[in-house]
């Protein structure tokens, strides 16, 4: 494409009417008339320097014809004129011509970015329709075309289209290789999404055991867990992550068995078995993600990681948390001893020890002031001897 500076400047410079006239031809746009005018003018300006040439190539301040040397400078003039109102026409032709140039190419240029733009938009949304339920729900298959669903089936199968439910999806990418998305269906996390809703709604036994009005739920207690999980700064050595995880699946169990105290007449590895049932049933729902919450579930009941000994800590420290908590709104301070007692000397880690003191201090300072006084000890029974008792057996023979 040729600029408006580079255009005036093959104008000025052309050599002839042959030449304005190949360069006005090849912008195109230029009516034959207003070219046979150009070339013309050009033509006559040529013909006059010509003659102009050949007369002084002499030496002599006559012409040969008998001019005079006045006559030549006004045919001269004549023929300037002529130039000069031929190259004003050709640049105002000219000056119309770049400006269509220049929309040409900017409406190109338009029309490029809005097909790059479009194809880019359509790529987006193949993409995005590559998971097989929705971006939470699903595993992304991005990285796999139809093509390479298609070679690694043999050809036989189909690409799992806009409609494809995850069950096809999941066939799909298993047969190349992929990773798939849930192997359950809809109906089965719309079952764990219930079971984890009554969590929401259960109670914790020991509260309801001793009438605590309005006691917190099993979700309560986990979520304030897992918000203590902030207070690590990496400096402990603790996964923080890994923490908050633990601290989140710790009492997953319980939306199917319920909140089990020694209390209960169940002992320590009947409610274990039980646990660890409900949990298989509970992960069952979500596979392949199950298999993630149960590894989680199994190292905090084996309890010899940091991680899950400080979660540990923490179950202990919301306990003690709340039971002080409920004597202060309650207005019976010192009520619930029987779940301070029950934790004590058993926190390790330092910091939760900290915090545990200053519960400690806090307490005995009220219960000072109201003149407070502990109740009985309520002894706890043994769960490895709940089993025995609930059977009508005292555990004595």
């Amino acid at each position: 494409m040729f600029s408006l500076q580079q255009l005036l400047r093959a104008t000025a410079t052309s050599n002839g009417g042959n030449d304005l006239s190949r360069l006005l031809r090849h912008m195109g746009g230029v009516t034959s008339g207003a070219t046979t005018t150009l070339c013309t003018a050009s033509a006559t300006k040529h013909s006059s320097q010509a003659k102009f040439g050949d007369n002084s190539s002499h030496g002599s301040p006559s012409h040969t014809d008998g001019r005079s040397h006045g006559e030549s400078e006004s045919d001269l003039e004549s023929a300037h004129g002529q130039n000069f109102t031929a190259h004003h026409f050709a640049r105002r032709i000219l000056q119309q011509r770049s400006q269509d140039i220049q929309r040409h190419i900017h409406t190109q240029s338009s029309k490029g970015q809005t097909r790059a733009k479009s194809s880019q938009q359509q790529q987006q949304q193949q993409t995005a329709t590559k998971f097989a339920m929705s971006s939470l729900a699903a595993e992304p298959l991005q990285s796999q075309k139809p093509d390479e669903i298609t070679a690694s089936t043999g050809g036989d199968a189909e690409a799992p289209g806009l409609g494809a439910s995850c069950h096809e999806v999941a066939s799909a990418s298993a047969s190349a290789g992929k990773k798939p998305c849930f192997s359950s269906g809809l109906g089965e996390i719309l079952q764990f999404m219930e079971l984890i809703g009554n969590l929401k709604h259960t109670k914790r036994t020991g509260w309801v055991l001793r009438d605590v009005n309005d006691c917190e739920s099993i979700s309560g207690h986990m979520y304030r867990m897992s918000m203590l999980t902030f207070l690590l700064d990496g400096s402990e050595g603790l996964n923080q992550i890994r923490c908050m995880e633990l601290a989140l699946v710790h009492d997953l169990a319980e939306s199917l068995v319920g909140d089990i105290t020694p209390f209960c007449g169940i002992s320590k590895d009947d409610k274990r078995a039980m646990e660890f049932k409900a949990m298989e049933d509970i992960c069952k729902l979500i596979e392949p993600r199950g298999k993630r919450i149960m590894e989680l579930f199994e190292e905090y009941e084996h309890g010899q990681t940091a991680e899950s000994k400080f979660v540990k800590d923490l179950d202990r420290l919301d306990m003690v948390m709340q039971a002080f908590e409920y004597e202060k709104r309650d207005n019976c301070l010192l009520k619930h001893q029987e779940f301070f007692d029950s934790t004590e000397g058993k926190f390790n880690h330092p910091f939760v020890k900290k915090l545990v003191n200053e519960i400690y201090e806090q307490r005995d300072v009220l219960a000072k002031a109201k003149g407070a006084t502990p109740p009985p000890t309520i002894e706890v029974p043994s769960m490895e001897r709940s089993s025995k008792l609930a059977n009508g057996h005292d555990g004595s023979s």
